[in-house]
Formats: C-alpha cells, structure tokens, sequence
C-alpha cells in the first residue's frame, strides 16, 4: 500500500487562541451560547459578552498544546461559538484529509508520537511551528475513512462505558453509606 506524505503545514492550517485572562468579557460557569473549548475539562467555562474572539468551529481539529492530543471538535445546538484560548490549536485540513484518521493518527500512529516526542521534553507546550514541520503519511480516501469511523466509534463507545462505570460506582456508594445508615 503506498502512503503520500506531506509536511502538516503543507496540506493544514493552524491558528491560536487568546490567553483566558485577555478576555475582557466575563466568564463564568453560568451557562451561555459562548463556551470556551475545552474537550479535557469536566465543567464548562461561558462568555458572555459580544467581543470578537477566535473561534473553533466543527469542521476543525482541536489539538491541546499541552497534552499534545487531538479532537474532534462537536457540535452543540445550544452553542453558537466555542472560543478559542491559548492552550489549543484549531486545524483546517486540506480535503484529501479525514478529520477522523488525522485525530486516530495524531494521538496514536507511531509515526506523530516519535515527531511529537521529538518536538521537546515532555511536559513543554508544543508551539505551531513544531506542528506544521511533522510529516504525515496519508493512505488511500477508503482507508482514511476506514481508520477514522473505527476510530471515532471506539472512543465513543469507550466514554460511554467509562460514564457508565463512573455512574455503578456512585450507585454502590450511595447504597452502602445508605446500608451503613441504617446499621449504625
């Protein structure tokens, strides 16, 4: 199977977002149809205010610059904007590029882990110019797609088993602290 490989730079556009303290709108947990993207956090953080600020839209990649991981950025019909802060990159990919497949092979190929060790010591926020420097190699539309679909399923399904683990568990302590109520 032959491979094309391409300079991320070549075939992806990357832009930044705004550091959190340079926000001068306020921001809090109150919920509003301006979100900032985060993919790792567990609670959400709103704008609310009419600023201009950068933005990730669905149709990109989200890569956190220091966990060094891509996403899928998700729609939301109650979001209008996810802003963008400094600690992700937003990636427009060129068409020959599965956003699937570049997520699978960004946080798992051997082939970017080796790049992105090699970007630095770990632990240190990888910077734009490191990213459009890794080299990717792109199969076939077919396998691209493949790769990508079996890719976004599998983690899919592994947030769900992972809510439902977290949901079992809170359920087995709420009904042993009930039965140690009841015995004490």
């Amino acid at each position: 199977m032959k491979f094309q490989q391409f300079k991320l730079g070549t075939i992806a556009d990357f832009s930044s977002g705004i550091l959190l303290p340079r926000i001068t709108d306020t921001v809090n947990e109150v919920p509003s149809s301006r979100v900032i993207y985060n993919p790792l956090s567990e609670s959400s953080k709103y704008v609310h205010g009419k600023s201009k600020l950068p933005l990730i839209t669905p149709e990109q990649i989200g890569i956190s610059l220091l966990q060094r991981e891509a996403f899928l950025v998700e729609e939301d019909s109650l979001i209008n904007d996810q802003i963008l802060t400094a600690n992700f990159a937003a990636v427009t990919l060129s068409k020959q590029l599965d956003r699937g497949y570049f997520v699978w092979w960004f946080n798992h190929s051997l082939e970017a882990q080796r790049q992105l060790e090699a970007t630095g010591q770990l632990g240190r926020r990888v910077v734009l110019k490191d990213l459009r420097e890794i080299t990717i190699s792109i199969p076939d539309p077919g396998l691209q797609r493949d790769v990508g679909l079996l890719s976004t399923i599998s983690h899919q399904q592994s947030r769900v088993l992972k809510e439902k683990a977290m949901l079992t568990e809170e359920r087995a302590l709420q009904f042993i602290r009930q039965k140690m109520m009841k015995e004490g």
